[in-house]
């Protein structure tokens, strides 16, 4: 909820990183709306996925985040791939499977990346992200590069061997690693209570020796506030730090899924808490930014991803004889 206490810490922080943190939530907002819309009109092949209600998440990582730093995304971190350097003509031609798509045309969907961008493209066993950030860490290290890992995963995740065996690999190890788990309350159709019996995910933390940290997921400034210290703390004190941030997807698992069985009460709860207005309401009481402003801001945003959609559209998918190109090394 946003008191006085929030409201004093959005003023806080810089104006001009406030700023940016929300033009990166909205920049989001709009791709994703953008993808909803080209999946309906048939223009998408397979499922399309989004993030919307989740923005404040992986914005708040990306903002916070050095050039050297390596990120593991998972299905609802677009934000993330903004915010490290990822476009919306990239991402339109991406999940319009173009051939100058991260993946080249090969996927038109969420598992891609850029290394350039410290992003590896994300997997679809979900946990297999979090060892995959933490040997990426390891070797920069090990180089002498001061990077820091984060590495993003949703409450389903945390019932696979994978995210248990990471974890505790990078317990032993003490690597700066930062796991976020973003608990939307289902894994697909599963709710929270089918998945485990501990009171937070959290609580799981102190089996491997660990901290582990809760925060609002639709809080942008808390989360903010508190990826950032986080990330500070690990570059100096190297060791992995669990983090929940509660949170609420507000469509289905994907644009295929109706989503029926989440109780109207629960999106009506969070339709409140929508983080992009909670942010807006915030900096216009830290008189950081008026409506006039806001709406400026939206309508620049909606022509620049209209475009990169229209740009998109435009260019050719992957000639047929180029379809083995990159299945095997180069002789």
């Amino acid at each position: 909820m946003w008191t006085l206490e929030t409201v004093q810490k959005v003023a806080a922080v810089d104006p001009a990183v406030w700023r940016a943190i929300l033009r990166l939530m909205v920049l989001a907002r709009k791709v994703d709306e953008q993808i909803i819309k080209l999946c309906h009109q048939g223009r998408i092949h397979g499922s399309s996925f989004t993030g919307i209600g989740q923005e404040a998440i992986s914005t708040a990582a990306a903002i916070a985040s050095q050039p050297q730093d390596l990120f593991g995304p998972c299905i609802r971190n677009l934000a993330l791939h903004l915010g490290r350097g990822e476009t919306p003509l990239g991402i339109m031609r991406q999940v319009l499977a173009r051939s100058e798509g991260a993946t080249g045309g090969r996927d038109g969907n969420i598992h891609h990346g850029r290394l350039e961008n410290g992003v590896y493209a994300m997997i679809s066993h979900l946990g297999a992200m979090i060892s995959v950030v933490a040997g990426g860490v390891m070797a920069k290290r090990r180089q002498g590069i001061q990077s820091v890992g984060v590495a993003f995963v949703g409450d389903g995740t945390t019932s696979t061997g994978d995210f248990h065996e990471a974890l505790n690999f990078a317990a032993v190890f003490d690597i700066p690693i930062l796991v976020i788990i973003e608990n939307n309350h289902y894994a697909y159709s599963t709710p929270t209570t089918g998945q485990y019996r501990c009171r937070r995910l959290i609580d799981r933390a102190v089996g491997y020796g660990i901290d582990g940290i809760s925060a609002d997921g639709n809080n942008a400034a808390e989360m903010y506030v508190t990826v950032s210290e986080i990330m500070e703390d690990i570059r100096v004190n190297p060791r992995p730090v669990l983090l929940e941030a509660e949170t609420m997807r507000m469509r289905g698992h994907g644009e295929h899924d109706n989503f029926k069985y989440v109780p109207e009460e629960l999106l009506l709860l969070y339709r409140r808490r929508d983080p992009i207005n909670l942010s807006v309401r915030a900096m216009a009481s830290a008189k950081l930014m008026n409506a006039e402003e806001f709406a400026a801001l939206e309508t620049e945003i909606e022509a620049e991803v209209a475009a990169a959609a229209r740009q998109a559209l435009s260019e050719q998918e992957p000639a047929a004889d180029t379809l083995l190109r990159g299945v095997y090394a180069d002789a």
